[in-house]
């Protein structure tokens, strides 16, 4: 090869041995591209993540709610409900024991050993704690089946229902004793620990002329914090029309013609709460469902839902 090649090559190539390489500037200019696509890349993510979070939690508060709301709708459109025995000899009709409600809740509704720990209210809310109500509902159901093709009789925690046998010489029947309320436990998140309610049920498994075994009760649906019932009663214009509003303690103080079997819808409210940090609604004031104004934590929410439900099993008492 030729002097004159030779140095035509090494013109190309930069470097007598056809080898290129990066200046210090060139290194240090790329790496930071390289670390700003990096920070860029990283805020997207982590600003999708907290997104998407929020999201995700506002969706398990709402679905939280409905779900409150619906299964304590179910329980009180069946309250009152009587099974039809075709072999007894005296009147049948729905019952007038269809619900009962303590407006700041009951006494030990999560351990209780008598049904006066159920049957009882407080008179005022425990120290440290929100206000909210308890409702409880009765009706019959069928005999307990556990078989995967007639799952049936059993109350809400599991539970087969109490036996009652007929007083005028008919069939047993199978009665149900659901009492709702709002229990709290203490939950850890990345900003601290905090309390979350929950929708709890106990039940009266008190047998007729017998004693019972009681079970604690049992948390159903997390992320509730507070519950709020509110009994409409026939208007004086018309019977058939709910527009007269009263408490569970005027009620309880079973002076006509406030008695709890005039009850011919229940109003409900329950406030959810988020159970991990999410959305913030710090500086935003919410008014709770006894109607109570508060500005939540930090990386907190809360939603309100409320609904109406009719009684179907009403009696002429």
């Amino acid at each position: 090869m030729s002097l004159k090649m030779k140095k035509s090559i090494s013109t190309l190539t930069g470097t007598p041995h056809g080898q290129a390489g990066l200046t210090l500037i060139e290194l240090m200019v790329g790496l930071v591209i390289g670390l700003i696509l990096a920070i860029v890349a990283s805020s997207t993510y982590l600003y999708s993540k907290q997104a998407y979070s929020a999201v995700s939690e506002t969706s398990q508060m709402e679905e939280n709610g409905r779900f409150a709301l619906d299964l304590l709708a179910k329980n009180i459109q069946g309250a009152g409900f009587v099974s039809i025995d075709p072999k007894s000899q005296g009147a049948q009709g729905p019952s007038d024991m269809k619900i009962r409600g303590c407006s700041l809740g009951m006494v030990n509704p999560l351990a209780p050993s008598a049904t006066t720990d159920l049957d009882n209210c407080v008179s005022s809310t425990p120290a440290g704690s929100s206000p909210s109500a308890s409702i409880a509902t009765f009706y019959d159901t069928d005999a307990y089946s556990s078989t995967g093709a007639a799952y049936k009789g059993f109350d809400c925690m599991g539970n087969s229902a109490v036996t009652v046998p007929s007083a005028t010489g008919g069939s047993p029947s199978y009665s149900i004793r659901n009492y709702f309320f709002i229990s709290t436990s203490q939950v850890q998140t990345p900003y601290g620990t905090t309390t979350m309610g929950q929708l709890s049920c106990a039940v009266n498994p008190t047998l007729a002329g017998g004693t019972a075994t009681w079970q604690p009760a049992q948390p159903l649906i997390p992320g509730i914090q507070q519950l709020f019932v509110s009994y409409l009663l026939p208007s004086a214009n018309d019977s058939t029309s709910a527009q007269a509003r009263t408490t569970a303690d005027a009620l309880n103080l079973n002076v006509a013609p406030v008695t709890w079997s005039k009850v011919a819808a229940v109003e409900l409210c329950v406030l959810t709460k988020s159970i991990q940090a999410s959305g913030n609604d710090t500086g935003t004031q919410v008014t709770d469902c006894f109607g109570n104004s508060f500005t939540p934590q930090p990386y907190q929410s809360y939603r309100r839902f409320t609904t109406i439900v009719n009684l179907r099993n009403r009696s002429t008492s």
